[in-house]
C-alpha cells in the first residue's frame, strides 16, 4: 500500500481523481489530508512510525509556496527519521493550482466560459511552476469560478477527471514540470504488486 500524506483536502480530491486513471485500485492507496502545510509537517514525527509499518511507501505531497525547495525538503526529511518504509517527498511548485494552469484544456472542461487560446500563447503560462500565486490566477482568469465552484476541493475533484496524464513534452501534456515529477513517481509503481 502507498500512503499519501497531503496538506489539504484539495490535494486529496485531486489525487482521488487521478490515481484510478493511472491504474491504482482503492486497496492500493490511502490518502491522509491535513489542515495545511504546517499541520502536516508538525504531525509527521507522530504519525510516521505507525503508518510506515503498514505502508510499502509513503509519499508526502506539499505546496512549495514561497519557501526554498531544498530547505523545505530537508525540514520534512528530519521529521521522517523514524520512517520504517521507503518515502518520497513531492513538491508542487508553487501550489497545486499550477498543475491546473498547466492544462488549459482541462480548465475548459471545468468552465465553458474559459477561453484557453487567449492564455495558452502567453509567456506567463509557458512555465506555470514559476507563477507565484496560481490559486489567485485561476480565480482571476476562470470567469465562472465562484459561480460554479463553492470551494477549491470541488474544483480539484472536477479537473482531476480531465487533466492530461501524458508524458512530459508530448503534445497536449501538462506544462508543469513538478506535476510530471509526481506522475513519474506514480508510474514507477505500475509494475509493482501493491
Amino acid at each position: 500500500m502507498i500512503i499519501f500524506l497531503v496538506e489539504d483536502y484539495s490535494m486529496r480530491k485531486f489525487l482521488e481523481g487521478i490515481l484510478p486513471r493511472l491504474g491504482f485500485q482503492d486497496y492500493a492507496f490511502e490518502i491522509k489530508h491535513h489542515r495545511g502545510k504546517e499541520d502536516l509537517i508538525s504531525h509527521l514525527h507522530q504519525i510516521i512510525p505507525s503508518l510506515s509499518k503498514r505502508a510499502q511507501q509513503i509519499i508526502v505531497l506539499i505546496d512549495q509556496d514561497k519557501q526554498n525547495c531544498v530547505k523545505l525538503k530537508n525540514k520534512i526529511k528530519e521529521k521522517m527519521a523514524w520512517c520504517a518504509c521507503e518515502y518520497k517527498i513531492r513538491i508542487a511548485c508553487y501550489e497545486l493550482e499550477a498543475w491546473f494552469l498547466g492544462d488549459m484544456k482541462a480548465i475548459t472542461e471545468c468552465s465553458h466560459r474559459f477561453k484557453a487560446p487567449f492564455f495558452q500563447g502567453k509567456e506567463k503560462y509557458r512555465d506555470v511552476d514559476r507563477i507565484d500565486k496560481p490559486s489567485r490566477v485561476i480565480e482571476e482568469i476562470v470567469p465562472d469560478w465562484k459561480e460554479q465552484y463553492a470551494s477549491k476541493p470541488q474544483f480539484a475533484k472536477k479537473i482531476a477527471d480531465s487533466v492530461s496524464l501524458e508524458m512530459q513534452n508530448v503534445e497536449g501534456s501538462n506544462r508543469s514540470h513538478s506535476f510530471h515529477v509526481l506522475l513519474e513517481t506514480l508510474r514507477s509503481f505500475e509494475h509493482c504488486s501493491l
